[in-house]
């Protein structure tokens, strides 16, 4: 039998779960843009490393390879912040995932607690509506 406060605790830590889950959510959203960026900063250092080689000149051929040595190691360096990324998508899919579970379930005992408090408002209605019905043939049944 669970009661108005019980109901109104599961209200509110329902909402608190929903509002976690969704600030997980942004945070997740938020890394996963920036490894599009990463990604998108990756081949656009590639394409210029490859018009650089097709663009040069006899005067800029002694430099070729120490910009595509730079390229290189910005190009580690880009892959490294994604491998970071990527840990730190994994953890909060994780994170998301248990506060999802977590939020089904307290859903789940919510659910329950409002259909216990429905049938006990549904039982006591119907007994008060069996009471008023018996004192009403129990007056019927004087008057005759």
């Amino acid at each position: 039998m669970a009661g108005r406060r019980q109901i109104a605790a599961l209200r509110l830590i329902n909402s608190i779960r929903q509002h976690e889950l969704d600030a997980i959510g942004a945070e997740l959203a938020g890394l996963r843009a920036q490894q599009s960026a990463l990604t998108e900063q990756s081949a656009a250092l590639t394409q210029r490393a490859i018009d650089e080689q097709a663009g040069s000149t006899l005067e800029t051929q002694p430099y070729l390879p120490g910009y595509l040595s730079s390229v290189d190691r910005q190009q580690r360096g880009l892959a490294a912040e994604g491998d970071a990324l990527n840990g730190q998508i994994g953890t909060l899919e994780d994170a998301l995932f248990e506060q999802f579970r977590a939020l089904k379930t307290t859903q789940t005992v919510l659910s329950k607690a409002q259909s216990g408090a429905k049938a006990d408002a549904d039982r006591a209605e119907q007994a008060a509506l069996d009471d008023a019905s018996r004192a009403l043939f129990a007056l019927q049944r004087r008057s005759l």
